[in-house]
C-alpha cells in the first residue's frame, strides 16, 4: 500500500505533521508514501526526500490548463481518481488530506483491509456527536443540495439529499477497482456543469449512491467515523491520562485519524479542547504540540481561501 497527498508550499507544515505521524509509528517506518507537488519548495522537497515521500507534479486532468482560471490545488482534487497511474505498482492506493495525521495505525489497517474487498473504503460523516444531526442540520442539508444540484442536476440532489457525505479527506481502493474508472469519468462529465470545490466528492458520492447494492455487494467498505475524525463536524476531546484525542462521548475512544477539516479551526489555530477529566486545554489538534521538531516550518499566519483568488464554490457549513 502506498499513502498519497498533496501539498503546496504553504501547506508544507500541515504535511510534515501527517508525514511525521506515519513515519514515527513502527508500522509506517517503511511504509510507501506519495505527494502531489502543487509548488513546493527546494527545501520542502529535500525535507520529504529525507522522508522517503515521492513527489509528483500532476498535469492538469481533463482537458483543463493553467489559462482556466482554477488554482492550484485544483489540479490535485481532481487527480485522486488518477492515483495508480502517477504511483504505479501498488496494490492499494490511501489518500490522506495534509491536515490529517494518525494517531491509531488500527485506522489505516482498517482502511488497508477495506480496500482489499476489492472496492473502496471510505468514512461517511456519521456520528452521534456530529452537528450535522442537532444544530445546523438544516445548513448541512442545504449544503448537499446545492453541490449536487450544480454538478449533478436537481433530480440527484433530491435523491441523495439526506443521504451522508463520503468524506473525500481519507480513503483507500485497490488498483484493479472499477470506482477509479467511474469516478474520473463522473469527475469529467461535471466539470461541464460547473468547477465547485467539491466536485471530485459530489462525484464519488453520486456514483457509489448511484450504484450502492452493486457497490456493498462488489465490497463496499464504509468505515466508522474514528477512521477519518472530521473537526468541523465535532470536536474531540482529550484524555490526558491516555495522551489521547478521543471520541467526545463515552466510551472514549481514542480517534484514528484526526483530520483538522475546518478553515475556521486552521486560521485560528488553537482551540479549546474539552477533557475527558472535566475542564478545558488550549490545543491546537495537529500532530505534535508546538513545532514538529528539527527541520519543521511554522503555521502560515494566513491560509489563503481559494475565493480569495477568485473561486467560486460552497462553503461547508461550520
Amino acid at each position: 500500500m502506498i499513502i498519497v497527498s498533496a501539498s503546496s508550499a504553504e501547506f508544507f507544515h500541515f504535511l510534515q505533521g501527517m508525514v511525521l505521524s506515519i513515519r514515527e509509528k513502527p508500522e509506517g517506518s517503511a511504509i510507501a508514501l506519495g505527494c502531489f507537488d502543487l509548488g513546493l519548495s527546494e527545501p520542502q522537497k529535500v525535507w520529504l526526500a529525507e522522508q522517503r515521500v515521492e513527489t509528483v507534479v500532476p498535469d492538469w486532468p481533463y482537458g483543463l490548463s493553467e489559462s482556466a482560471g482554477v488554482p492550484l490545488p485544483f489540479k490535485a482534487i481532481l487527480s485522486r481518481p488518477l492515483l495508480p497511474r502517477y504511483f504505479p505498482g501498488h496494490d492499494i492506493y490511501m489518500h490522506m488530506d495534509a491536515d490529517a495525521w494518525v494517531q491509531d495505525w488500527e485506522a489505516i489497517e482498517l482502511y488497508r483491509a477495506g480496500a482489499a474487498r476489492g472496492l473502496l473504503a471510505i468514512t461517511p460523516e456519521i456520528d452521534r456527536s456530529f452537528i450535522s444531526n442537532y444544530g445546523t442540520a438544516d445548513s448541512y442539508r442545504a449544503f448537499i443540495v446545492k453541490v449536487y444540484t450544480d454538478l449533478c442536476g436537481a433530480e440527484a440532489a433530491q435523491k441523495f439529499r439526506n443521504y451522508p457525505i463520503l468524506n473525500t479527506g481519507v480513503f483507500a481502493v485497490p488498483a484493479g477497482s472499477p470506482i477509479w474508472d467511474r469516478w474520473a469519468t463522473r469527475i469529467e462529465e461535471n466539470l461541464h456543469n460547473g468547477r465547485n470545490f467539491h466536485i471530485e466528492q459530489a462525484s464519488l458520492n453520486y456514483e457509489v449512491f448511484e450504484h450502492l447494492d452493486d457497490d456493498l455487494a462488489a465490497g463496499l467498505e464504509l468505515l466508522p467515523a474514528r477512521c477519518n475524525w472530521v473537526c468541523h463536524q465535532a470536536l474531540p476531546k482529550f484524555d490526558a491520562e491516555r495522551d489521547r484525542l478521543v471520541e467526545p462521548f463515552l466510551p472514549h475512544t481514542p480517534l484514528g485519524v484526526v483530520h483538522r477539516a475546518s478553515d475556521d479551526f486552521k486560521q485560528k489555530k488553537t482551540g479549546q479542547i474539552a477533557l475527558t477529566s472535566g475542564g478545558t486545554r488550549e490545543m491546537n489538534l495537529k500532530y505534535r504540540e508546538g513545532r514538529y521538531g528539527l527541520g519543521s516550518s511554522d503555521e502560515p499566519e494566513h491560509l489563503q481561501r481559494w475565493q480569495d483568488a477568485g473561486f467560486e464554490w460552497t462553503e461547508k457549513p461550520t
